[in-house]
């Protein structure tokens, strides 16, 4: 039988669960003369190298945390010790900068020159967050290493956080047209949007 102060606590964390909220990916064309195609690229070339810039500082601090002997001794506690393990581990991780958070102010010193040009500040920290989880799944030995992008490869694919500012898509409503853009450094990229599509008809 759960207690008082048991049976508070799993209503509350009942109540603070939040219904999964179905996502999906829509892939849209873009119309873009020559000028913008080539502005795009370099966007994504700027991103590639700060994502390999906060992805190497992040990578140098991880090594830096487990070379220490504090972090063989918090993994040598017993997994029964949960709360044990988690604060010897979450106080190694803020003395050694590797969480989400320090990676967005490290990211911050490694946004200058010309990469501050193509990629605005909330922008990098998204490419801080993702660069911070890749480094996460080693850390939890979810994987073996990190990938970083080549040239070559390069980002096929950017996000941000905020749909109100840097990269973001807009969507005219139907009286203005239904017309979609996609807002970038000053560029607008009108979107091939088939509105005939049943995947894209608005439900009635």
């Amino acid at each position: 039988m759960l207690n008082k102060r048991q049976g508070q606590r799993k209503q509350k964390e009942q109540q603070e669960k939040r219904p999964a909220t179905p996502t999906f990916l829509l892939e849209l064309p873009l119309v873009v003369d020559p000028g913008q195609a080539a502005r795009l690229r370099a966007h994504l070339e700027a991103a590639r190298q700060l994502y390999n810039a906060i992805l190497s500082e992040g990578q140098q601090r991880l090594r830096r945390m487990r070379a220490t002997p504090a972090w063989q001794e918090a993994r040598a506690l017993p997994r029964t010790h949960k709360a044990e393990r988690a604060a010897a581990f979450s106080a190694l991780r803020k003395a050694h900068g590797f969480t989400e958070a320090a990676l967005h102010d490290a990211v911050k010193t490694l946004r200058v020159g010309w990469i501050a040009e193509h990629i605005e500040a909330v922008l990098a920290q998204t490419l801080a967050t993702r660069a911070y989880r890749a480094l996460n799944r080693v850390c939890l030995g979810q994987a073996k290493r990190v990938r970083f992008k080549s040239r070559g490869r390069g980002f096929s694919s950017i996000e941000n956080k905020r749909n109100d500012t840097s990269l973001r898509f807009v969507l005219q409503s139907p009286e203005a047209g239904n017309a979609g853009y996609l807002l970038w450094n000053g560029d607008q990229l009108p979107a091939l949007i088939d509105w005939k599509d049943e995947v894209l008809r608005p439900v009635t």
